[in-house]
């Protein structure tokens, strides 16, 4: 029962309008932003695995970036990259184009050097740099300071690895001038303090290096349509501003830019240069608005695009001429079609916590999606019809449950959901509560109009229990039930209200009775719902400490959890590490011998499975092993395929 999406680009959706860019034409204003796979490669020349993966997410775009292309062997940023100076990375890389442009869309390649921002560890050399000053955060070393001559070499390193793009098809290249690498290390003052023509006291001045890289590469290949990715807002003192990026762009699209991309931040700013949690849609806007007034060439909005409404308003507002989703083309591969239908209520949304797509590459692991696992695995082959059609019974509502339902109705087979409470969502709807886990929220709307579009039988307000009578004609069952939350052995509960986090966040009242909102509660816990429990107490008035055991935000990308510390901070939430060991009126008493202040507590640590047997049944999600989102709908799509297969 796969959805088809008819062609409805009418003429007054902007975001399918063609766009000129140098001497190519957009079919559309939606552009795959470049994104870091951690697989795809090996000594930086790209394999099959990388063009199914563009198979897959560039099969609707106007133009498909393909990675972050390493110029020189000590400008790589990560390891699994191409390397433009490799032999046979032109032909490697032809096979990446030639899938993409089978989709109909144009090819483009990101080149870059990370300068200073680069980890000994990826290069086997010590970083470089405009100037002998370290960056702030993620590499300790302190550059070496490129010559005159060096920096010459560098340029001529990208107009090669532009020549050696051309050849390989790309219609596009895309200098990353951006994200505090190289080309943007030149621009700003807090990175370049050179007295040779690549430095100097105005921006004009430093902006040198990138001018004479724009030009060099489009005096060699003249047919080769040029980007620059150049940063809006640097998002730390003394950085970039908006109107520095407007001058910046002026001074790039006279040296020969076609069009520009208006990213933000560097390495250590916050936000990062991810959006990231509920940051808010699109992160970037305001400083491609300030660079397009500045500029004749065409503006590329990117930073968080999720919405094809916030994308077509952002066109017709004339804050850009096109948009760059990145993360939610891994989400929802299908963005562009359904936007296009104007299906927007039917893509299935990014949740932000890149704890997929960006917390591996961080240990040097391989991207994959929270909500849709199969980015970055083989093509599913298709089913052989069944010679009847299953009777598959799912008890519990939460991600994994409307995952498994989900998978099997599009199999074909009779669904049945029960959930016990009220309501769908599980785990996902009580965290789309909080602030910084809305988007979990936004999921759990978009699984019930997927089970309501498959026609799945819900019954909601209904336990089952393993032997009940619903299940005994079931081929399939699956207990999806979810977890509960830990119950720490404390003395002292008589004596201080106390919620599980579940029940706060669902209204219940407390081990007391009381249903009022605590004024200085104490959150037990480390995870991201101790974390975004916290955050919802404090948007409500109450003044709230975090008492962790263990190191915060530990269950999360790190980029996630560095968010939800800074909004941590921001909100005025004490957090202090400690375990707790007994409870009294006066609050909460911690094992280094203090008491922690409170008029309640919650609970929001450690959770276990709930038993729940059955002969013949397959537990998935947090009722199996308590996890991640991410584990649980992967486990739920694995189950359901794994007896689908076996269908004869």
């Amino acid at each position: 029962m796969a959805e088809v999406f008819a062609d409805d680009s009418r003429p007054e959706d902007v975001l399918f309008r063609p766009l000129k860019l140098g001497g190519v034409v957009l079919r559309n204003r939606v552009m795959l932003s470049a994104m870091t796979t951690g697989f795809g490669y090996e000594d930086g020349l790209p394999d099959d695995r990388l063009a199914d993966h563009f198979s897959v997410i560039a099969a609707d775009v106007g133009l498909a970036t393909v990675a972050f292309g390493a110029v020189s062997p000590e400008g790589r940023v990560e390891r699994k990259i191409p390397w433009m100076w490799a032999s046979g990375v032109v032909e490697r890389l032809s096979c990446v184009t030639e899938v993409i442009h089978r989709h109909g869309a144009l090819a483009s390649l990101q080149l870059g050097h990370g300068g200073r921002q680069v980890s000994p560890k990826v290069t086997r050399t010590a970083p470089v740099g405009p100037s002998a000053i370290a960056p702030p955060v993620h590499v300790s070393d302190t550059p070496r300071e490129l010559s005159t001559a060096e920096a010459e070499k560098i340029v001529e390193a990208f107009v090669d690895a532009a020549v050696r793009a051309a050849d390989a098809g790309f219609d596009v290249v895309e200098l990353h001038g951006g994200h505090g690498y190289l080309i943007q290390q030149f621009l700003s003052a807090q990175s370049n303090q050179r007295t040779d023509r690549f430095g100097g006291a105005g921006l004009r001045e430093r902006a040198t290096f990138g001018r004479e890289l724009i030009t060099r590469v489009k005096e060699r290949v003249p047919g080769l349509s040029l980007l620059v990715r150049i940063n809006g807002d640097d998002l730390v003192p003394g950085g970039m501003r908006p109107d520095d990026a407007a001058a910046v762009g002026q001074i790039f699209a006279e040296a020969g830019a076609d069009g520009l991309i208006v990213s933000g931040g560097v390495y250590g700013s916050v936000p990062w240069t991810i959006p990231v949690l509920d940051d808010p849609e699109p992160a970037f806007l305001h400083a491609a608005e300030v660079v397009k007034r500045a500029v004749a060439v065409p503006v590329v909005a990117v930073g968080g695009f999720r919405d094809p409404v916030t994308a077509r308003a952002a066109i017709s507002a004339g804050s850009c001429d096109a948009v760059g989703v990145g993360r939610q083309l891994l989400a929802d591969p299908r963005w562009v079609a359904k936007a296009r239908a104007r299906r927007d209520a039917a893509i299935r949304p990014c949740v932000g916590t890149l704890q997929g797509c960006a917390g591996p590459l961080q240990t040097g692991g391989e991207i994959s999606c929270t909500v849709n696992p199969d980015i970055g695995r083989p093509p599913v082959l298709g089913t052989a019809a069944a010679t009847h059609r299953r009777k598959v019974a799912v008890v519990g509502g939460g991600p994994a449950g409307m995952e498994a339902a989900r998978v099997a109705a599009e199999a074909g087979d009779h669904v049945t959901l029960w959930e016990a409470r009220a309501r769908l969502g599980g785990a996902a709807a009580l965290a789309g509560m909080t602030p910084p886990m809305a988007h979990f929220g936004e999921l759990a709307a978009w699984y019930e109009r997927e089970l309501a579009r498959l026609r799945v039988d819900v019954v909601l307000g209904h336990e089952v229990r393993p032997d009940a009578p619903e299940l005994a004609d079931a081929d399939l069952v699956l207990c999806a039930v979810g977890a509960e939350t830990l119950i720490p052995p404390l003395d002292g509960y008589e004596k201080l209200p106390a919620w599980v986090v579940d029940d706060l966040l669902a209204g219940l009242p407390s081990t007391h009775g009381s249903s009022l909102r605590p004024s200085r509660p104490v959150v037990l816990g480390s995870g991201s719902e101790a974390l975004s429990v916290a955050l919802w107490l404090s948007d409500r008035g109450s003044s709230v400490t975090l008492l962790a055991d263990t190191r915060v935000g530990d269950d999360t990308s790190g980029v996630a959890r560095r968010a939800l510390r800074a909004r941590l901070d921001r909100a005025g939430v004490a957090v202090r590490p400690g375990r707790p060991v007994a409870l009294t009126s006066d609050g909460v008493h911690a094992d280094d011998g203090d008491v922690v202040s409170a008029d309640a507590v919650v609970l929001a640590g450690r959770r276990g499975r709930v038993r729940w047997g059955g002969t013949g049944v397959k537990t998935i999600g947090d009722a199996r092993d308590p996890r991640g989102l991410g584990q649980a709908i992967e486990e739920a799509r694995t189950a359901v395929r794994s007896h689908t297969q076996r269908r004869v």
